[in-house]
């Protein structure tokens, strides 16, 4: 399929959900959409054939979160949910990508992000002794005394 394809498609299917749709450049498309229908735009795209998740994000942008899926084929399709800081809590999307698993705990180790039905969302990356509700990639974190990792 073709960026303009992709784009047709995903409106045709999903048309309001959508807050925007974009072809960034060749081979890149960028669709944001509130938290609530991430879930559902990914499935579209997989139902598509735009179908291999090559990564998960997660971004302290300030007011809200945003959790960026990555997936595609040929094209490189960005999904991006706006997620509230107040209730950070999206839809995993394990049962759609099982790789999704590993992303989404990083997002949720590193930022507070909670991936509702990932079925393990537990440390993989901080030590164990690292402080609960401390997100080191949060903009307002600030380490009293840095600590190195072991």
């Amino acid at each position: 399929m073709r960026e303009e394809e992709i784009v047709e498609e995903l409106k045709k299917k999903l048309g309001g959900v959508l807050k925007e749709v974009k072809i960034q450049r060749a081979r890149r498309v960028t669709i944001v959409v509130d938290r609530e229908h991430y879930k559902e735009v990914l499935k579209a795209l997989k139902d598509m054939g735009v179908d291999f998740l090559e990564a998960i994000t997660g971004v302290d942008a300030g007011d809200h979160f945003e959790v960026i899926a990555h997936v595609g084929r040929d094209i490189s399709v960005a999904v991006k949910a706006l997620v509230p800081k107040d209730d950070p809590r999206v839809d995993s999307v394990v049962d759609i990508f099982r790789g999704a698993e590993l992303y989404e705990r990083e997002a949720w180790e590193m930022l507070g992000i909670i991936f509702e039905g990932n079925p393990r969302l537990r440390r993989a990356f901080l030590p164990e002794d690292w402080p609960e509700g401390v997100y080191p990639l949060r903009k307002d974190y600030r380490p009293e005394h840095p600590k190195p990792l072991r």
